[in-house]
């Protein structure tokens, strides 16, 4: 059996406290300036989506109501539309009870036309700025934050998809 020296363990155990606390604690989010880190999300089918340098919108619901706001609002468009305008939908189910989201949620979403990322895990999506009752808007470009707003209703998405 191989035996570490006192020091190296301590050391261990406290750089792996400080990654705890970091990936636990508060998360820095993105603001204007800021580079977006790729993202790498499973839409509703299980397939692999990315969140890249050329995605031009990001629109963040984390809530029942937010994500009716933006069906609502992505309803009338053909369903290329996000492709289209280089914008991704992430719906963040991660708060919801893996019950719910696997016998409700999930299937709900396979019916929907258009792409819908999926952020099951808490953390995925947690540097994206959340406001209650409002989907979050991030507007890049070449990989850079541009803008984010918060938009809560249809109409004010509509703008955005426009």
């Amino acid at each position: 059996m191989t035996r570490f020296p006192r020091s190296a363990l301590s050391g261990f155990l406290l750089a792996s406290c400080v990654l705890l606390v970091g990936a636990t604690g508060n998360v820095t989010q993105v603001q204007p300036g800021a580079l977006l880190p790729d993202m790498v999300l499973k839409d509703q089918h299980d397939q692999r989506l990315t969140v890249g340098r050329d995605t031009r919108i990001i629109f963040v619901a984390a809530e029942m109501a937010t994500s009716r706001m933006m069906t609502k609002a992505l309803e009338a468009l053909p369903p290329a539309a996000l492709k289209e305008r280089q914008a991704v939908y992430i719906a963040d189910i991660s708060s919801m009870p893996e019950p719910i989201s696997t016998i409700v949620a999930m299937p709900k979403m396979r019916r929907l036309p258009y792409p819908v990322a999926v952020a099951r895990h808490s953390g995925e999506v947690a540097h994206l700025p959340r406001k209650p009752g409002a989907v979050t808007v991030v507007r890049t470009e070449g990989g850079t934050v541009r803008a984010v707003d918060f938009a809560n209703s249809p109409e004010a998405l509509a703008t955005y998809l426009k």
